[in-house]
């Protein structure tokens, strides 16, 4: 459950007016997100950055003199950056940094909104995070914290989010932060019983609800398909 003094700190950098208005009308919705800037020019954002140390990052890619890709690769924060384009081509080098997440313009509410409580949940998770011990064990993932170990099994996990450095386990019973990736995690999930459906979503196949065009349904969770996997449930684009 959240916290009342949860409490995230974002910097908004665009160089257009009304695009910024837009993100902080839709921010402004989630009382745990806190504006703390909100700039037009990215090389003055530098720091800015620099003193606030933001938790999150909501940044404009085309923008003169530095665009947000640039930016992201110039800063020392650990700031997770949300990325917000008009245009879908530079989705992919986007992921490569390491994004959090990609937001489409013009921005919709209910996209926001998801990405919102993604960004609450992963700040949330993290303070309770695990670590992943890789033992050889084909029916159990091992993690732990401190000198305490769990033993989540194969058969209860629902689906696995990569979520930058850290990847989220969903279960029948529970959630659980892990300090590895998911290309990491994948090397150690059984084929038969795991298929990737996204950059950064691999599911259980035996769990699965319904799948449509772009969406699958999962234990009540919708979860996007990527183009690069459509092949997986061997349905056409």
């Amino acid at each position: 459950m959240p916290t009342h003094d949860f409490h995230l700190k974002y910097i908004l950098i665009d160089d257009d007016e009304i695009d910024r208005a837009i993100i902080e009308n839709e921010a402004d919705k989630f009382p745990f997100l806190q504006r703390v800037a909100s700039c037009s020019n990215p090389v003055e954002a530098i720091e800015i950055i620099a003193r606030f140390n933001p938790e999150v990052l909501f940044l404009d890619i085309e923008m003169p003199a530095l665009n947000g890709l640039q930016l992201v690769r110039k800063i020392k924060t650990g700031g997770l950056p949300v990325f917000i384009t008009s245009h879908p081509e530079f989705a992919l080098e986007g992921f490569e940094l390491e994004a959090f997440d990609y937001l489409l313009k013009p921005v919709i509410s209910e996209r926001f909104a998801r990405c919102a409580y993604r960004l609450r949940e992963f700040y949330e998770l993290k303070r309770k995070s695990f670590a992943y011990d890789e033992q050889e064990d084909n029916e159990f993932i091992v993690i732990k914290q401190g000198y305490d170990k769990y033993k989540i099994p194969m058969h209860e996990i629902i689906y696995l989010e990569a979520m930058r450095d850290y990847t989220k386990i969903a279960t029948v019973t529970g959630q659980y932060l892990v300090l590895t990736t998911l290309s990491g995690l994948i090397k150690k999930l059984p084929a038969d019983m795991f298929v990737r459906i996204h950059r950064s979503y691999v599911v259980n196949r035996k769990k699965v609800d319904a799948i449509q065009k772009n969406k699958l349904y999962i234990q009540s969770q919708e979860l996007p398909i990527g183009k690069l996997y459509k092949h997986a449930f061997n349905f056409s684009a």
